[in-house]
C-alpha cells in the first residue's frame, strides 16, 4: 500500500513548478500550432465542429474544449489547467514504477518526472505531447495487469487508450501490434486465450479510431487514420502521397530504396535523442517576425534565453539518459519481461518518428516510460553510494547489519 502522504507530496512537487511555468509563459501564443489548436477548441465549444480543412489531430482540441468546460477561456487559463493535469503524471509514473520495479525505483522515477525541465516547461505549452504523456503509464499498467492476471477487460482497455493516444499523436499507430504481442507472449494461458487478448486489444483500438477514420474517408476520399498534417515531412513527394496515400507511398519507397530508408531512419533515430533542440523554427528571429506577420497574436520574443535553455536541456537529458542505461541493465537482470514492454514501446515510438522528421519535443510522450529506467538507475546509484560509505565506516556497516 502506497502511503497517501507520499503521493500528495509528489503531486505538490510536480504541481508548483508547472503552475509557475504556465504563468511565466503567459497569455500570448509562442508557436503557430498553439493558435490553431486553441481556435479549433473554441470553434468546437461554439458548436462549429472541426471544419473540413482541419488537418491536425482531433483529440487535443477536444481536450482543450473540455478543459475550458465549453466556455470562453483565456490562453493563460488553458495553460494552467493543462499544467495541473500534467502534474498528475508524477503519481502515474510512481504507481507504474512501484508495480514493475519496486518502491525505490518509484520514488526516483516520480521525482524525475516531477522536476524534469522539459516536462515542466512543456506542461504550459499548448501542444498534445503533454497530454499524450499521461496516457502511456496507464496503458503499460493495464497491459501488465492483462498479462499477469489473464484479464481480457484490461487488455481491451489498454487497446482503447492506445486508440486515444493515436488521436493525440498519430505515431502511436505503431504501438498496438507491439503491446498486443507482448501480452500474448507473456500471459500464462493457452494459445486460444492469447489470441483472445490480441483480439480484445485490437478491436478496442479500432473501435476508438473508427469514427474519426470514417470522417476522414468521407472528406478526403482515402484512408487517413488520424491527420494529414505531417505528411510533408515524409521521404516521399506530396504527389505520391496524393496518388497512393501516405502508408502505401512510404511502403513503396522503402521497398525500392532499402539502403536509403535505413540511412534515414538511423539518422533520425539518433536525432530523437538529441540533448538540445536543434529544429525549432522560432530560434530564428527572422522566422519569428514572419510568423508574427501571419498571425499578430504570436509573440516575437523568445520564451527563454537560448543559451540557458540549451545548457539546462543538455545537462538534464545527459543525466537522465545515463541513469536510464544503468537502470536498464539493473532491471533486465531480474525483471526482463516487465522491462521489455516499456523498452519496446520507447524504441518503436522513436522508430515511428524516424520515418519522418523528429524534434526534441516529440519524445515527451515516452519520457514517463524512460523515467522508469532512470529511477531504477538512480536507486542503484543510491544503493551503491550507501554501500561504499558503509565500507568506509565499519561502525556504520556493523550497525546496518545489526538492524537487518
Amino acid at each position: 500500500m502506497i502511503p497517501a502522504r507520499w503521493l500528495v507530496a509528489l503531486l505538490l512537487i510536480a504541481l508548483v513548478p508547472r503552475i509557475a511555468a504556465a504563468l511565466a509563459v503567459g497569455g500570448a501564443f509562442h508557436f503557430a500550432d498553439e493558435a490553431i489548436y486553441v481556435d479549433t477548441a473554441r470553434r468546437l465549444s461554439e458548436g462549429g465542429g472541426f471544419g473540413v480543412e482541419y488537418p491536425r489531430v482531433p483529440a487535443y482540441p477536444v481536450f482543450l474544449a473540455l478543459l475550458s468546460l465549453g466556455l470562453p477561456a483565456s490562453v493563460t487559463f488553458l495553460r494552467v489547467g493543462q499544467a495541473t493535469m500534467a502534474a498528475l503524471g508524477s503519481v502515474l509514473v510512481f504507481g507504474l514504477a512501484d508495480r514493475m520495479f519496486g518502491r525505490r525505483t518509484a520514488i526516483g522515477a516520480g521525482l524525475v518526472y516531477a522536476l524534469d525541465p522539459l516536462l515542466v516547461i512543456a506542461s504550459g505549452l499548448l501542444y498534445p505531447e503533454t497530454v499524450a504523456a499521461l496516457l502511456l503509464p496507464p496503458i503499460a499498467l493495464l497491459a501488465l495487469d492483462g498479462s499477469e492476471r489473464d484479464a481480457l477487460a484490461r487488455s481491451a482497455l489498454s487497446g482503447a487508450l492506445l486508440g486515444i493516444l493515436a488521436l493525440f499523436r498519430p505515431v502511436a499507430l505503431v504501438l498496438p501490434p507491439l503491446v498486443a504481442g507482448w501480452i500474448a507472449l507473456t500471459v500464462p494461458a493457452r494459445p486460444a486465450r492469447r489470441l483472445a487478448h490480441l483480439g480484445a486489444l485490437g478491436l478496442a483500438f479500432l473501435l476508438v479510431l473508427a469514427p474519426w477514420v470514417t470522417r476522414n474517408y468521407w472528406i478526403h476520399g482515402q484512408l487517413v487514420p488520424v491527420a494529414t498534417a505531417g505528411s510533408h515531412m515524409a521521404a516521399v513527394s506530396q504527389d505520391e502521397v496524393a496518388d497512393r496515400g501516405l502508408l502505401v507511398a512510404m511502403a513503396w519507397w522503402a521497398w525500392n530504396n532499402p539502403e536509403a530508408i535505413v540511412s534515414r531512419v538511423t539518422r533520425q533515430f539518433v536525432q530523437f535523442w538529441e540533448l538540445t533542440p536543434t529544429r525549432m523554427a522560432t530560434d530564428d528571429p527572422v522566422r519569428r517576425e514572419e510568423f508574427h506577420r501571419r498571425d499578430p497574436r504570436l509573440s516575437v520574443q523568445p520564451l527563454f534565453s537560448r543559451r540557458l535553455r540549451d545548457l539546462v536541456s543538455a545537462a538534464s537529458v545527459a543525466v537522465e539518459l545515463s541513469l536510464a542505461l544503468v537502470g536498464l541493465v539493473v532491471v533486465a537482470r531480474t525483471r526482463w519481461r516487465q522491462a521489455l514492454l516499456p523498452l519496446a514501446v520507447i524504441l518503436a515510438y522513436a522508430a515511428g518518428y524516424a520515418l519522418f522528421v523528429v524534434k526534441l519535443r516529440y519524445r515527451i510522450p515516452v519520457l514517463p516510460l524512460l523515467f522508469l529506467f532512470t529511477g531504477a538507475g538512480a536507486a542503484a546509484v543510491y544503493s551503491f553510494l550507501r554501500w561504499t560509505t558503509a565500507r568506509g565506516n565499519p561502525a556504520s556497516l556493523s550497525d546496518s547489519r545489526g538492524q537487518s
